[in-house]
């Protein structure tokens, strides 16, 4: 049996399920695989325009560089989408305290469906590499 590659929108349908519950835990679950759903449909489309990661840098810092400075203004709003759900995403995983976590969270989810949609409707060549 041939494996097949993991598909990534399976994290967006987790984060929205895990959303829907009440304890932080899940809460914080949701942002997480919500950010990582974004960063591999971002990595998939820069992949398939020619995108290779350099050791020595953390590969979301390259990322996230590669369409912010591309030429294409959507290519850096995805970014500011990216950054802002990588941030939270550092929260929820490595913060003691995430006061209004259950606010954020819907919210979140939504950013990372945004994107996903955006991403979709921006030109193939998008992001150069």
């Amino acid at each position: 049996m041939v494996a097949q590659p993991f598909d990534w929108t399976f994290y967006n349908t987790l984060a929205t399920e895990l959303a829907g519950r009440a304890d932080e835990a899940s809460h914080r679950s949701a942002i997480s695989r919500a950010y990582y759903y974004v960063f591999h449909l971002a990595l998939a489309r820069a992949l398939s325009n020619g995108y290779q990661r350099y050791p020595g840098e953390a590969s979301h810092v390259q990322l996230w560089r590669k369409y912010t400075e591309s030429p294409d203004p959507k290519c850096k709003k995805l970014a500011e989408i990216a950054k802002r759900l990588k941030e939270k995403r550092e929260r929820a995983d490595y913060d003691n305290f995430y006061p209004r976590i259950g606010d954020e969270v819907r919210e979140l989810i939504r950013d990372a469906e945004r994107f996903a949609a955006a991403l979709t409707a921006l030109p193939q060549r998008f992001p150069v590499c």
